[in-house]
């Protein structure tokens, strides 16, 4: 039986008759060319005989143009519809190392004006012949001759995106409703046009990074295919209203697992902001059109950011030329502050050159949540909100509240306020515990600034703003963040008694480690700033405000504020991570845990969801 087998042709089963294989053997792609071209043929001659007519169709030809890879499959179904689709493509042998899952592609239709355009969604290979590799049979036949690759036909599975339509008015992209014609040729998309107008991405605005294939960057003549986000303003150079709404107002998400370059990315992507673009924004009295710059505020809390104002020493001259030419704003940021918030018992980060500020107890008048790190009672709240209440309302014109001066009201004023409030000395005992904590005490009040005389300077149009919290922990840091962030949201969203400093500017609120702050709320302060973030994300638009998160587990966001976020950039992450974080584009969420670093997918609003890598250096300083 072995003598058998190893006489017999191991594709066809005919016999051999021992001659040399180059003179006896036909590959079985030749076969299969000669067959299909006969039974083209045929079919033609066959159509004109019955009186069917005819339909010209671009045909693949053996001498490809230069980014032809093949044509449409006519041996298996064609099919368009609104709910599914079913559009495979012949990928020539020559071709075949070319082509990669999530390469987009050209199919011209009969009319030359319009094309398919569509993404490469799978690859496989089939056999030409019916030969079974299931049995111990196979692996002698490869002992005796090993199968060519040329053996199987490769197919790419194509998912359509969009019809482009050549008009007067230039290209066009519309919905899929027309289908691709049998054998008509399939060809990369390798047109800057083609490729912008197809995804339906930008020609300029914000540098993101580089449309990517497998974590390798898209070339168009010779270049890396760059990938802005939609940044409307007004023109620096021009002074032209640009049409449409910035991403940036319709909130971020920048999402990674440490180690898969997050920080790297986002500095790059903060930077590009940082361009002296004006935004238009409306006065928050007179209602007058105001032009103003974008003021960025960067919540920081590993100490990472403030090197944004240096140059990268290891960026040469001729790469960072090469960015420039491709719209990237490069180098450090002239204005950029840094303001570190005070608090007793730390010592402030290293920075360099740097201001200090304090956390006012006079944020609480408005905001008795601050002080409520837990979920107390109705009674035992009502009674603190009621005693605080009657502190700000004592304050006589020029006199600063102070938390210090607060608890001593309370000692002193003890019975007449248990009177008037109707307070019993159980919950006046469970107030006084919860106002008496050293975290309060070392926070409210210190150093000579307090954060609310100098908004001017924090929030200044055009200004880069980092507020370091590394020297914080705990309790600290959360009460200090969370006032920072109530005063800034409360003065965009709210409509009268505001702070003109943040009203009327159009501002960038980056927040690193935001799962910290914005998740599911467990305590009264927490609901606090959550149920605030929710509303400042559904009127940023109109405010010109955008929040850009940035985290490791996305999956902890508050379920409501991740649904307004629009623009949504996922580095590396974990499969558990992936399942759990709705907005993971579903075509993406078995690359995204083993994605490399400075790779992601980029959805942002009205554009498909794309692989992008990241610049590979940092276009600022990066020494962390």
């Amino acid at each position: 039986m072995t003598d058998d087998i190893l006489d017999r042709d191991p594709v066809t089963g005919d016999e051999s008759d021992d001659e040399p294989a180059d003179q006896t053997e036909t590959s079985a792609e030749d076969d299969a060319s000669s067959r299909d071209a006969s039974s083209d043929d045929e079919q033609r001659d066959a159509s004109k005989t019955a009186g069917v007519p005819e339909t010209s169709v671009p045909n693949s030809v053996s001498d490809l143009e230069e980014d032809e890879i093949g044509h449409v499959l006519a041996s298996e179904e064609i099919r368009i519809s609104r709910g599914d689709y079913n559009v495979n493509g012949f990928i020539t042998t020559e071709r075949r190392n070319d082509v990669r899952v999530g390469d987009y592609v050209q199919i011209p239709y009969p009319s030359a004006d319009e094309q398919l355009f569509a993404v490469a969604d799978g690859l496989r290979y089939e056999p030409y012949t019916e030969l079974d590799d299931k049995s111990d049979t196979h692996n002698r036949i490869t002992e005796y001759r090993e199968l060519d690759e040329s053996e199987y036909v490769l197919v790419a599975e194509l998912e359509p995106i969009a019809i482009l339509d050549e008009s007067d008015d230039g290209l066009e992209r519309g919905i899929v409703n027309k289908i691709p014609k049998p054998n008509t040729p399939v060809s990369l998309s390798r047109d800057d046009e083609y490729l912008r107008t197809g995804l339906n991405i930008p020609h300029d605005g914000a540098f993101c990074g580089y449309i990517s294939v497998g974590g390798d960057a898209m070339e168009i003549d010779g270049e890396a295919f760059p990938y802005y986000l939609h940044n409307p303003g007004i023109d620096p150079a021009t002074e032209e209203i640009e049409s449409g709404e910035p991403a940036i107002f319709r909130h971020a998400l920048v999402a990674g697992s440490t180690g898969k370059g997050k920080t790297h990315f986002t500095k790059n992507l903060l930077r590009q902001f940082a361009d002296g673009k004006r935004y238009l924004i409306a006065h928050h009295d007179t209602g007058n059109t105001l032009e103003k710059r974008l003021n960025v505020v960067l919540l920081d809390p590993e100490n990472e950011y403030w090197e944004m104002r240096d140059d990268n020493p290891h960026l040469d001259a001729e790469r960072a030329e090469t960015l420039r030419r491709q719209g990237v704003e490069v180098g450090g940021v002239d204005d950029l502050e840094v303001f570190i918030p005070e608090v007793a018992r730390t010592n402030a980060p290293s920075v360099g050159s740097s201001r200090n500020f304090g956390i006012p107890f006079e944020l609480v008048a408005s905001r008795p949540q601050l002080i409520m790190p837990y979920q107390p009672t109705e009674i035992t709240r009502g009674a603190i909100e009621n005693v605080l209440r009657a502190y700000f309302d004592q304050i006589t014109s020029g006199e600063e509240p102070r938390y210090e001066d607060f608890i001593s009201y309370l000692e002193n004023e003890e019975d007449p306020l248990k009177d008037r409030f109707d307070i019993n000395d159980g919950t006046w005992g469970a107030v006084m515990r919860r106002v008496r904590d050293s975290t309060y005490r070392h926070v409210f009040d210190q150093g000579m600034t307090p954060i609310t005389e100098i908004t001017d300077e924090l929030f200044r149009e055009g200004r880069v703003t980092v507020i370091p919290t590394s020297h914080l922990r705990g309790s600290k840091e959360e009460l200090v963040v969370l006032s920072v962030l109530s005063l800034i949201i409360e003065n965009k969203i709210d409509d009268h008694d505001v702070d003109e400093h943040i009203k009327d500017t159009p501002m960038l609120v980056a927040v690193d480690e935001a799962h910290n702050y914005f998740s599911s709320p467990d305590s009264l302060r927490e609901a606090y700033i959550v149920s605030r973030a929710r509303e400042a994300v559904k009127q940023g638009r109109k405010d010109k405000l955008g929040l850009l998160l940035i985290t490791q587990n996305p999956e902890d966001i508050d379920g409501d504020i991740l649904k307004q976020i629009n623009t949504n950039v996922f580095l590396g992450l974990r499969d558990e991570v992936v399942e759990k974080v709705p907005s993971v584009p579903a075509e993406f969420k078995g690359d995204i845990p083993k994605f490399g670093k400075g790779q992601a997918v980029v959805k942002a609003p009205d554009v498909e969801a794309v692989e992008l890598i990241g610049l590979d250096t940092c276009v600022t300083k990066h020494g962390n």
